[in-house]
């Protein structure tokens, strides 16, 4: 149910690798769900908190960060980019990281019963080095969209990967073996094992 609430929110898929990781927590009641929905929106939103909520299974760091790249605190906001660091080392479009720009974020109440938020990314230029071409492993079409469902009693955190194709069309001919072998070994896969401790952590009840 939480995916056909989504799917409007969500970009079509039609080319590449498509990843869909979600994970579920029902309260006891509606008015808890409620509550709970919107602690796990305002963990979405704290990016760069994503590594403590995901513990050990995330092996990837993420940073906020304004226009100018400089590292910013608080929560996500449109237009922002977020600085990737994966382990290994990084494309020298993106000055030694991955970097993807928030393009938008919503928060739809669809009735008394159902809401859902969204914020989607997509891979960009280094924020003060657009010259040097997309600065991720993965091409300008792939999205990441973080969404998060209440269904009455039951709130959803799922990270919907689109149009996953590795970036080997990077000027840099270190970086496009980098992505070509981040692509070819299964690494899109790997991500999804990632996504899969975040939105657990996300959901954690304290």
């Amino acid at each position: 149910m939480a995916e056909d609430i989504a799917a409007p929110f969500v970009p079509a898929q039609y080319v590449g690798e498509a990843t869909t990781t979600s994970e579920s927590r029902e309260l006891v009641h509606e008015d808890a769900a409620v509550a709970f929905f919107k602690t796990v929106v305002d963990r979405m939103l704290d990016a760069n908190k994503w590594y403590e909520f995901a513990g050990k299974g995330l092996a990837v760091s993420f940073q906020l960060t304004d226009l100018a790249g400089r590292p910013v605190d608080g929560p996500a906001e449109t237009g922002m980019y977020m600085q990737i660091d994966l382990p290994g080392p990084g494309p020298s479009a993106g000055k030694g990281y991955d970097w993807v720009k928030i393009e938008q974020k919503e928060h739809v109440t669809l009735n008394e019963h159902q809401e859902i938020f969204f914020m989607r990314a997509r891979p960009t230029e280094h924020p003060v080095q657009k010259s040097a071409g997309i600065a991720h492993f993965l091409k300008k079409e792939a999205s990441s969209s973080f969404v998060v469902v209440r269904n009455q009693r039951t709130v959803t955190a799922t990270v919907y990967g689109r149009n996953e194709v590795p970036n080997v069309d990077a000027p840099h001919l270190k970086d496009k073996i980098r992505n070509a072998v981040i692509g070819s070994t299964g690494a899109i896969g790997i991500s999804k094992m990632q996504w899969k401790a975040l939105v657990t952590g996300l959901l954690e009840v304290s």
